[in-house]
């Protein structure tokens, strides 16, 4: 048995590199298929005991004849649409949220580092926020009075509050003639 032990150990690797082969059949086929296509087509690939390095790929050449200077094809376009004067009023204003965070050492409280926190709703129009009644930001729990209502228009709707740590946001956004509300989120990082 002394005698057997040199070759197990020795026999060892190799099963488990064609077990580890085996089992990864699928990706090291399509491994194996990039590499011969790269190859190929005259893309540099080196292979040693650092591992495989792969070069940067040529660009393909296009099959075909070259095509005359200042030759484009001919699209159809259609004509273009009447332009709106005013956007749809059942259509969802674009709005999303927006946020600003400082530093204030003189909030810092038990060890943690507080930030001032401005978050407010910025539409692509005005016409957009003006359609907006009310917005209900969402905090994270561990703020006191996590759900609070923002009513003012002129401010855009601004929260300013103060945290030390950063959270995802939701914003329930009531829009006039419509019950449900356009739900936004943001992930507040600083």
């Amino acid at each position: 048995m002394k005698d057997w032990i040199p070759f197990l150990q020795a026999l060892i690797w190799p099963v488990v590199v064609l077990t580890l082969a085996f089992k990864f059949r699928a990706g090291l086929g399509r491994l194996i298929e990039a590499i011969n296509s790269r190859v190929e087509r005259g893309d540099s690939f080196e292979a040693g005991a650092t591992g495989i390095k792969l070069g940067p790929s040529s660009p393909q050449t296009p099959a075909g004849v070259e095509p005359q200077p200042g030759a484009q094809p001919v699209l159809e376009v259609p004509p273009p649409l009447a332009e709106l004067t005013e956007p749809p009023t059942d259509a969802a204003p674009r709005v999303h949220l927006v946020h600003s965070a400082h530093r204030d050492s003189a909030l810092d409280r038990n060890g943690y580092r507080y930030f001032r926190l401005r978050i407010a709703l910025e539409g692509d129009t005005a016409s957009d926020l003006d359609r907006v009644t009310r917005v209900v930001y969402h905090l994270h729990p561990t703020f006191r009075d996590p759900d609070r209502v923002v009513t003012n228009r002129s401010t855009g709707f601004e929260l300013t509050t103060a945290a030390w740590g950063m959270f995802n946001l939701t914003a329930d956004v009531y829009v006039k003639g419509s019950t449900e509300p356009i739900r936004l989120e943001r992930y507040l990082n600083f």
